[in-house]
C-alpha cells in the first residue's frame, strides 16, 4: 500500500516513476517552510515514512529540511524497499517490510516526523485515530501529501453533453471505489483530508490543509493514459451497468490525449499537523 493509484492500478515501480516528477511538482511547496522551522527548533532527526515505495516521498523532503537525517521507510513490498534510492541528506536509513496496522504503527514510536504521500485516502478511521494518537503521545509533527479528494476534471475542447455526463458517472463510480475497503478498514477517499485534520485538531495540533493538484497536459500523457485505464476499470467494476459508455467515454478521452488536446485536473490536497507550542 505505497500509493494512491486509480484504483485498478498495480503498485508496482513503473507507476510510481511515472508518477513522480507530478507528485513533486504539484507540493503544497508552502508548508515545508512552516515545517522546517519547528524541525529546527526542536532539533529534530528522524522521519517516519508510511508507505514508501520506492522513497520519492524522501526524495522530495529530505533536501529541504536541514540537517543530518534518519528516514524509516515502512511499506509491505520488499521489492519496492529494495529498489529504494535515498538522497545524501539521509545519513541513516531503515527499511521495514509490513503492513502499516502492523510494523507501520510499531515504527511510529520512533519519530519526530511521520509522512506519508499517496495514502490517507486508502486508509479508514480507526487506523488514522491510531496515528494522530501515536503523534499525539510524543509531540510528532505530520506531513501527508498528495491526498485524493475526488475531483476529476477534463478540459478538452468541444466536448458533448454526452460525454460530460458520462465522465460525472465515472468520477462517481471512481470516488465510491476508492472507498472500498483497502486493507486498513474502508478507506476514507476523497474524505480523507478533512477527517485527518479533524483528528489532530482534536488532539491539540495546528493544521494546514492546502491544495496540491494534478494539472496535467500534452507533456504528461503517458501518466494521463495510465489514469485512464485505472479509472475505467474502477467504474466498470463498480458499476457494470454502465460499461458500454465507460468504454465509449474512455475512447473520447484517450483519443483526446494522443492528440495532445487536453487538460486534466486531479484534485488532491497536502496536509501538516504541527504539535502544540510547549507549555500551551
Amino acid at each position: 500500500m505505497s500509493d494512491a493509484a486509480p484504483p485498478g492500478a498495480s503498485f508496482d515501480a513503473g507507476w510510481l516513476a511515472l508518477r513522480e516528477p507530478v507528485d513533486h511538482r504539484s507540493r503544497a511547496h508552502e508548508l515545508v517552510p512552516l515545517l522546517t522551522e519547528v524541525w529546527r527548533a526542536r532539533g529534530w532527526a528522524t522521519v517516519v515514512d508510511l508507505g514508501a515505495g520506492t522513497g520519492s516521498n524522501a526524495r522530495y523532503l529530505a533536501p529541504r529540511l536541514p540537517g543530518d537525517q534518519r528516514w524509516v521507510l515502512v511499506d509491505h513490498d520488499a521489492a519496492l524497499l529494495e529498489a529504494a534510492r535515498l538522497p545524501g541528506q539521509v545519513g541513516r536509513s531503515e527499511r521495514r517490510r509490513g503492513s502499516l496496522a502492523r510494523e507501520g504503527l510499531d515504527a511510529l514510536a520512533g519519530a519526530d516526523l511521520v509522512a506519508g504521500a499517496a495514502l490517507l485516502d486508502l486508509v479508514g478511521s480507526a487506523w488514522l485515530d491510531r496515528v494522530a494518537d501515536a503523534c499525539a503521545s510524543r509531540a510528532s509533527a505530520a506531513l501527508f501529501t498528495t491526498i485524493y479528494d475526488g475531483t476529476i476534471s477534463w478540459i478538452v475542447p468541444d466536448d458533448t453533453a454526452e460525454l460530460l455526463a458520462a465522465e460525472a458517472r465515472v468520477r462517481a463510480a471512481v470516488n465510491a471505489h476508492q472507498r472500498r475497503e483497502k486493507g486498513l478498514g474502508p478507506a476514507l477517499g476523497p474524505g480523507a483530508a478533512s477527517v485527518a485534520r479533524e483528528a489532530f485538531a482534536a488532539r491539540g495540533y495546528r493544521t494546514w490543509l492546502a491544495p496540491a493538484p494534478w494539472i496535467l497536459d500534452a507533456a504528461d500523457a503517458p501518466l494521463a493514459h495510465a489514469l485512464l485505464d485505472g479509472w475505467a476499470s474502477a467504474a466498470r467494476e463498480q458499476d457494470a451497468r454502465h460499461a458500454d459508455a465507460v468504454d465509449r467515454w474512455a475512447a473520447a478521452r484517450r483519443e483526446s490525449v494522443e492528440r495532445g488536446r487536453f487538460r486534466l485536473v486531479v484534485g488532491h490536497l497536502d496536509l501538516l499537523a504541527l504539535p502544540p507550542e510547549p507549555g500551551s
